[in-house]
């Protein structure tokens, strides 16, 4: 034993005041099956002197010597060597808590801090924050003591209460009682959007359908805009939520280190906002912020006025949290944080990322506030359970803040996940992977069943044609699955391959989701209009997909293609002979400006308002719009949702639907020779039929 750890030995047992017998040292390490390429493999221990150890799937092992662990990996084998680490085991008998002896075992040197946690307002008040509470689950496990605040829900509760009173607590008590009918649903839902939208205010903003909107009139995409936010704070929409509710609960616990997660631009200037207050009123707590945006625009950190946004805050965190909180909760020192920015006084100085990502599979299980409750009858949690996405598509940069970005995800073993979501006690789940390919599915579905915990999910998924085989799909919703959200982007093969979706075959996609309604699995589509390159009649196609197939999907997501910053398709420069993207002014935004050289913004709008009037025509758009999101929906089968879908009313028309029209018969005479007359809706969506 080693000098140090005989003396924090020592040190340990005089705290205590534990007999020699609670307490030994011991040098040893666990090795767990783990087969990332979900082929169920072995994992062998290989030892020095050649004796070899097969692990079956499910099986582990403690030694006590080095070793080398050989892990079955998408591509090959992967040899990591392993060494004992000596360690203290107390007895069970021992009465202190679990997270005081946690405390004890920080590094030497280190205290334990106070810390919190907060995601703020505007964002999804139907799903729970995986990335805070998988950070909680990670600095609790070191020791400290972290409190979370999920402001994006408490935030706009409380806004809401102060201008709609007893009428939003009945809707709030609505669409959380699983005894409301559909029709207390959709009173709430009306409930919150005339609440929302008349609240008086110079930024954008509403609750309405399955979002929340807000976008603050300062939010331009510049620097100095944001600046200008955050010196005229005190006018903010949610100035008062963060005056009344955050600022005096940071005061009382007095946080050494104060967190900050902005995932995307609806949070943005409320997260700066929050920062300048935090610091204000506790200069010594170190402020830092982090979240996905920021590792969408790190580019702007070289801006000579980007500086000023040290004035109220430490540090800003750009890639995956794990290690650089941990590192900023040890040392309260920005410079010896990696995958961090910071001021040194004179410049922005950016840290390297962190060398060694952090490994998923020996991830604490993620910690929730149960004391707020999200917008649902039942408590779903939220899962990422790998970083990085396994596809690579030209237009996506989602997983842009991962430590492994464009390479090889790192993922959670099957077994480990269905361990997490047995220590939660959870029956649903939400697993925000960029997807969850289906033998790690089937997979996680035998790790619950060998485990007796009963869970089901849902989750992103390829249109692989593998689901062609209607067995396929009864094996995914037997496995746990009960809902997928999946890009189907194009009806153009062409264009899914300039965008390296060439696994999307658009002839088989009809029959994919009619196999995937049969097995009982809900359905989200995500549908592309005015990629660079694509003739505009592939978007007009699919008013008449929708028509045709419309019954086999749930719910629908259209959009206009945008350029993201950070993508393949950004970052090498790849449709510059279909657009010309404009100079870089507004490095704040998620998506670069840019002007169609093939085509006109304008048709591209036009073929996006009619996609979206399908949409509103869908069957389920009215039923799906009141009962949000699978959190809710889950609840109900197709055929439950089908009922109840005919008991509402109508879905308002997309405005200015006949200039939407006008345009699509200048797209079909220029693109296909068109010679008659559309005039309505109805005939566009008749002449997509032949396009289809």
């Amino acid at each position: 034993m080693t000098k140090y750890w005989l003396g924090k030995a020592v040190a340990l047992l005089a705290i205590v005041g534990l007999l020699s017998s609670t307490v030994t040292v011991e040098s040893s390490a666990t090795i767990t099956q783990r087969d990332p390429s979900a082929r169920g493999s072995e994992t062998y221990v290989v030892f020095p002197n050649g004796r070899t150890i097969a692990l079956k799937q499910g099986e582990r092992i403690t030694i006590t010597k080095p070793c080398t662990a050989m892990y079955r990996s998408e591509s090959g084998w992967l040899d990591v060597p392993v060494k004992p680490k000596q360690h203290i085991v107390f007895n069970k008998t021992c009465a202190y808590r679990e997270e005081s002896v946690a405390a004890m075992l920080l590094p030497f040197g280190t205290k334990r801090r106070t810390i919190m946690l907060n995601y703020p307002p505007a964002s999804s008040v139907w799903h729970l924050p995986s990335g805070i509470a998988q950070l909680t689950g990670v600095l609790q496990a070191q020791g400290h003591d972290v409190t979370q605040r999920y402001g994006h829900i408490t935030g706009l509760e409380y806004l809401l209460r102060q201008h709609g009173g007893t009428e939003i607590e009945r809707a709030l008590a609505a669409v959380r009682d699983p005894q409301s009918d559909i029709f207390a649903l959709h009173d709430a839902r009306m409930t919150f959007e005339r609440v929302s939208s008349n609240i008086p205010t110079n930024d954008r903003f509403v609750v309405e359908r399955n979002n929340v909107t807000y976008v603050s009139r300062y939010y331009d995409g510049t620097i100095e805009g944001a600046l200008e936010a955050v010196k005229n704070r005190e006018s903010h929409l949610w100035y008062r939520y963060f005056a009344d509710v955050e600022i005096p609960l940071a005061l009382s616990a007095r946080p050494d280190l104060y967190g900050i997660s902005v995932a995307d631009e609806r949070q943005f200037i409320q997260g700066i906002i929050l920062a300048s207050m935090v610091k204000d009123a506790i200069p010594g707590c170190k402020v830092v912020l982090g979240g996905n945006f920021w590792s969408r625009v790190t580019h702007a950190f070289t801006h000579p006025a980007f500086a000023k946004f040290f004035s109220f805050c430490d540090a800003i965190v750009y890639r995956e949290g794990y290690q650089p909180l941990a590192e900023l909760a040890a040392g309260l020192d920005p410079s010896r944080a990696s995958g961090t920015a910071w001021w040194n006084g004179s410049d922005v100085v950016v840290n390297p990322a962190t060398v060694t990502p952090a490994s998923f599979e020996t991830l604490p299980t993620p910690v929730f506030d149960a004391s707020v409750r999200q917008w649902s009858p039942d408590t779903v949690y939220s899962l990422y359970t790998a970083s990085n996405c396994y596809m690579a598509c030209e237009f996506c940069a989602i997983p842009a803040g991962s430590d492994t970005y464009l390479g090889k995800p790192r993922t959670m073993s099957p077994r480990r996940i269905a361990e997490q979501m047995q220590a939660l006690g959870g029956s649903r789940f939400e697993i925000f992977d960029e997807m969850l390919p289906i033998p790690n599915q089937l997979a996680l579905g035998r790790e619950l069943k060998r485990i007796g915990h009963s869970a089901t999910w849902e989750c992103y998924l390829t249109m692989s044609n593998k689901l062609m085989d209607p067995a396929v799909c009864s094996q995914l919703y037997d496995a746990g699955c009960r809902a997928v959200q999946v890009g189907l982007e194009s009806l153009s093969p062409d264009t899914l391959a300039q965008e390296n979706k060439k696994w999307n075959t658009p002839s088989n996609y009809g029959v994919i989701l009619r196999n995937l309604r049969n097995a009982g699995i809900q359905t989200h589509a995500f549908l592309i209009v005015g990629i660079p390159g694509e003739p505009l009649h592939y978007g007009l196609a699919w008013t008449a997909f929708l028509e045709k197939y419309g019954e086999d999907i749930l719910t629908i997501k259209s959009g206009r293609y945008r350029l993201t910053r950070n993508s393949p398709e950004e970052r090498g420069g790849n449709r510059n002979e279909c657009i010309e993207v404009s100079a870089d002014t507004k490095p704040l935004h998620l998506n670069r400006d840019f002007t169609y050289r093939l085509s006109s913004r304008k048709k591209v709008e036009a073929t996006r308002d009619l996609l979206e009037q399908a949409c509103r025509q869908h069957w389920a758009y009215g039923v799906t719009s009141t009962i949000p999101w699978w959190v809710n929906r889950g609840r109900y089968s197709w055929d439950e949702l089908r009922q109840m879908a005919h008991l509402l009313p109508q879905e308002p028309e997309v405005r200015h639907l006949d200039r939407a029209v006008t345009r699509a018969n200048t797209i079909a005479k220029e693109e296909l020779g068109f010679s008659g007359q559309l005039k309505t809706f109805d005939d566009v969506v008749a002449f997509s039929r032949t396009l289809v």
